[in-house]
């Protein structure tokens, strides 16, 4: 299987014109050009992308620390045994890979 680029993927703007796309970047590549419908969208869009790979690698290991009983989910940091429940301790690694996929 080929590898993805490394993290930490960057959203770098354009030289400032509202038409230009918005280039998601490592510290030596250009990974890609975020073009579509208006500046605010391009640029949300860029952002979008670049949180979700910076954040895939910690969701993954956190996701799998979870176990799975009778459809329920159990959080080995916090025993957290029902989905309603939202009380992650502050050191969860789910809570923190969670929170930093979030958006701002």
């Amino acid at each position: 299987m080929t590898e993805h680029t490394p993290t930490p993927w960057r959203v770098q703007a354009g030289s400032g014109n509202s038409e230009e796309a918005f280039t998601i970047t490592t510290s030596d590549r250009v990974i890609a050009s975020v073009a579509g419908e208006g500046y605010a969208n391009r640029q949300a869009n860029a952002a979008f992308i670049v949180r979700a790979a910076n954040s895939h690698a910690a969701l993954v290991a956190a996701l799998r620390a979870v176990e799975w009983r009778g459809g329920f989910e159990s959080c080995p940091s916090c025993a957290i045994v029902r989905p309603e429940d939202s009380h992650h301790l502050p050191d969860c690694p789910l809570d923190k890979a969670l929170r930093a996929a979030e958006p701002d």
